[in-house]
């Protein structure tokens, strides 16, 4: 009675050793049960415990005649099952910035240390169509290409994990930052200018200034939406603008909720 817990176990953690090896890539489908079994020497009852267990740690996921594959990491899935929790809390908004201006200043710096040519001119492509939905108006679509912009950069840094992370950050914030792109007079502008100084201080390897513009878009974007929803009816304050008032990060403390229509 001890030993198929045993076998399964040691199946579970050699499937989690080949999977994060590379060995079975995202997508992939994994032998069928019986050539698993003979592999191992086990029963296909035990393959299939261990399946189980790796469906329920969501490595892999199992398609009815199809096969068990290996599971995609889908940063949407989290993003929108945490969404609407996100959206009505008002402090953990501020704290996803927070994470953002952490993360993203780190991945802009490394962009700049690592991009190739090729990031460059896919980076440089976005820019004129980012300008071109701004100015038709079209925030939904300047938003998606906003994601996009911030993604590439993250491509470019060559580093995954660091890219998964805020790929889930800026989904989250997504819909909110949609919203207080239409809510707050000029913010979508100021955030294009940010864009511009990001890339051009990458596409000169400067890692330095890739990193300061991109934690002074992230400071600026905060202290404007701190200020609109303390007051909605009023005007941002001009100080907030410019890059002397993104050099210090607001931390007073918010509480209450709001909603993504501000």
């Amino acid at each position: 009675m001890q030993k198929r817990p045993t076998l399964c176990a040691s199946l579970v953690k050699e499937i989690q050793r080949q999977i994060a090896a590379n060995e079975f890539k995202p997508g992939e489908r994994l032998p069928p049960e019986n050539e698993i079994a003979a592999m191992f020497g086990i029963s296909r009852s035990v393959v299939r415990e261990a399946i189980k267990q790796l469906v329920l740690m969501g490595l892999v996921r199992v398609e009815q005649g199809k096969g068990t594959f290996v599971s995609t990491f889908d940063p949407s899935f989290l993003a929108e099952s945490l969404s609407p929790f996100i959206l009505t809390n008002r402090d953990m908004v501020f704290e996803l910035l927070e994470a953002r201006k952490h993360i993203e200043t780190i991945i802009a710096y490394l962009a700049a240390k690592r991009r190739t040519q090729r990031d460059v001119e896919e980076i440089a492509a976005l820019l004129p169509v980012m300008k071109e939905e701004l100015r038709r108006g079209r925030v939904d679509t300047y938003a998606e290409k906003n994601l996009r912009f911030h993604m590439l950069i993250a491509k470019a840094s060559r580093n995954r994990v660091l890219a998964m992370n805020i790929e889930t950050l800026r989904r989250l914030l997504k819909e909110f930052m949609t919203d207080c792109m239409i809510m707050v007079p000029g913010m979508a502008e100021r955030a294009m200018n940010y864009h511009m100084k990001i890339f051009q201080a990458i596409e000169r390897g400067d890692a330095g200034n890739a990193q300061r513009h991109m934690r002074n878009h992230i400071l600026h974007m905060e202290r404007a939406l701190r200020e609109h929803m303390n007051n909605p009816e009023g005007e941002p304050d001009k100080a907030s603008h410019g890059e002397k008032a993104d050099k210090t990060a607001v931390r007073s403390p918010l509480n209450g909720t709001f909603h993504s229509n501000l």
